[in-house]
C-alpha cells in the first residue's frame, strides 16, 4: 500500500484546482461521530461569501479563524455542492494512499 505525508496531502489538495479527489476520513461530530465516511471533493467552500462584512450599530461578530487554525478543510462535496470541513487530523486515505500524520 502507497503513503503519502500529511504535508504532501495537503499541498496536493490546495493545489488541485478543479480537479476533484477521493478522501477518507473519520467523523468528528454529529451523530455519525466516531463512523469512516468518503467522499469526491473539490478544495474550497461552495459558497464563499464574505461574512465578515461589518454589522449596523453596535453590534460586532467576534474573529472568524480560519480552517487551517481549527485544523479543517473547507471542500465541496462532488456532486452535492455541499460544505465538507473535515478534521485534517482524522483524514486516514487521500486518493487511495493512506496519510501519514
Amino acid at each position: 500500500m502507497s503513503t503519502i505525508s500529511k504535508s504532501e496531502m495537503l499541498a496536493a489538495i490546495t493545489e488541485s484546482g478543479e480537479r476533484p479527489f477521493r478522501l477518507r476520513f473519520v467523523k468528528a461530530t454529529g451523530k455519525n461521530a466516531g463512523q469512516i465516511r468518503e467522499a469526491v471533493c473539490y478544495y474550497g467552500a461552495p459558497n464563499p461569501k464574505d461574512r465578515q462584512a461589518p454589522t449596523t450599530g453596535e453590534q460586532r461578530r467576534k474573529p472568524r479563524t480560519s480552517h487551517l487554525e481549527s485544523n479543517t478543510l473547507p471542500l465541496t462535496e462532488f456532486g452535492k455542492r455541499t460544505l465538507l470541513t473535515p478534521f485534517i487530523s482524522h483524514i486516514i486515505y487521500f486518493n487511495g494512499k493512506k496519510v501519514i500524520h
